[in-house]
């Protein structure tokens, strides 16, 4: 049931943070920062009474700089400098093993494309609180992956942006990106402090966070959402699910930057597929998020 594996990056937290007084980034142009990531996810199918499962392990490095603050939108550069993606399955074996930062066998197409991510700049126009208004870069990002398949069949060319897109487009890596950033509204800074938002696209995450501590020049913020995603993947499949999340993160106080953060929850629900209308794959994803700034 190849055709049945999701892959899903999910990515909750990662830069966070906010001034003494009022929750959000404070940051200058010229402000550069990287930040390591880690993530888990465990996808388990019930295929026709048969339990298989999918390992997700993901590790990047992202670098961040800040080019430009302008009506009070910070915009931010973002690049991947590595990137490592492992699925496997006790069933199945290794599905996909990349690391950007070794050169594999010249063959490698699928290397070939990812590698395309590392150094591609997405630029993000971020609100204070986090909100992104906008992302530039992500077609010339897909344009240069399509080139590096080698693919010059038209019709074929096609259908490969169509499911890059899925994954690497404007609208899904914003939605993305925003899950990662948006979690402050207009707050004060104090000990149980405590406020909503919410997160919309494929994945809708209603959020309620509280500020749990304030030691010195850091802060550490907990969080609890309630998710609901649906995705589909080239048209084949599509996958339903909902559940929940905690996480907990702790910012610097002066630059709203993250100094570390985790995540992890479970959702439930299924995997529909186009071909099979009547076909429901009850699934559920595990899945758990590291990040530390790193420089």
């Amino acid at each position: 049931m190849k055709k049945s594996i999701i892959f899903i990056l999910i990515s909750i937290l990662s830069i966070t943070g906010f001034s003494q007084t009022i929750l959000q980034y404070n940051l200058n142009v010229g402000d550069s920062f990287a930040i390591h990531q880690d993530s888990e996810q465990i996808i388990t199918q019930d295929i026709s009474g048969a339990k298989q499962t999918i390992t997700n392990d993901i590790s990047a490095e992202m670098s961040f700089i800040v080019t430009k603050i302008e009506n009070s939108l910070f915009y931010i550069e973002m690049k991947y400098q590595t990137l490592k993606m492992k699925t496997s399955s006790p069933s199945l074996g290794i599905l996909m093993d990349i690391d950007t930062s070794i050169t594999p066998d010249s063959t490698d197409t699928q290397w070939t494309v990812f590698q395309s991510l590392i150094n591609s700049p997405i630029t993000m126009v971020m609100q204070k609180n986090g909100k992104i208004n906008a992302l530039e870069g992500t077609e010339a990002l897909i344009d240069n992956m399509i080139k590096n398949t080698g693919i010059t069949d038209s019709n074929a060319i096609k259908q490969v942006r169509i499911s890059l897109d899925q994954q690497w487009g404007d609208n899904q890596l914003l939605s993305n990106f925003e899950q990662m950033t948006y979690i402050y509204g207009d707050n004060n800074a104090t000990v149980g402090d405590n406020w909503e938002n919410e997160y919309t696209g494929k994945m809708k995450s209603k959020n309620k966070w509280n500020i749990a501590s304030i030691i010195d020049e850091s802060t550490t913020i907990a969080g609890t959402s309630e998710i609901e995603m649906e995705n589909t993947n080239a048209g084949a499949t599509t996958i339903i699910v909902s559940g929940s999340q905690k996480a907990m993160i702790t910012v610097n106080n002066k630059t709203g930057l993250m100094l570390e953060g985790s995540s992890e929850g479970i959702c439930n629900g299924n995997i529909l597929i186009s071909t099979m209308p009547d076909t429901k794959i009850p699934t559920s994803i595990k899945f758990k998020n590291n990040y530390k700034t790193i420089k």
